[in-house]
């Protein structure tokens, strides 16, 4: 397997949650996992994915001044699907990373699902290409030395 896939770099994919579920329910997975991302799953095939930052993009203004438990009231009326964000960018786990650096520079994604047959299958984060595009330059880097001398 080349070090330069994104089957190579890929993780588990994150948690996953379903277009009808409520907001507060997907606020509280966020937290709880510690994840930047929840795919959104609709019969065995990703339809969105949701942050933080789609959830509070789609939110009153007013909740900013509510306590946390009027704010979980008013989370646990709104449905996943209205504010998630439709038709994120994918990438297969055979792809090439330079591939998932222009996904990267154009989506402004925490991660991309790796998908294979419509499903999810894997997660690059932002994290992990950083540090494989580091590794790979480094080992670049080494090669144009060594035919230097």
């Amino acid at each position: 397997m080349s070090q330069s896939t994104i089957r190579a770099w890929m993780t588990g994919a994150p948690p996953t949650i379903g277009p009808k579920e409520s907001v507060q329910r997907a606020q509280t997975l966020l937290h709880t996992t510690k994840t930047a991302e929840l795919l959104i799953i609709d019969n065995g095939q990703l339809v969105g994915m949701l942050n933080k930052r789609d959830i509070w993009q789609h939110c009153p203004t007013s909740t900013l001044m509510m306590d946390e438990q009027r704010v979980n009231e008013l989370l646990a009326q709104f449905r996943v699907g209205a504010v998630m964000t439709l038709h994120p960018p994918v990438i297969a786990p055979e792809a090439e990373l330079a591939e998932a650096a222009t996904l990267f520079a154009t989506s402004g994604r925490g991660g991309i699902p790796v998908i294979a047959d419509g499903a999810p299958i894997g997660f690059l984060s932002e994290a992990n290409f950083r540090q494989a595009a580091g590794l790979l330059l480094k080992a670049d880097g080494q090669k144009g030395t060594k035919s230097d001398s």
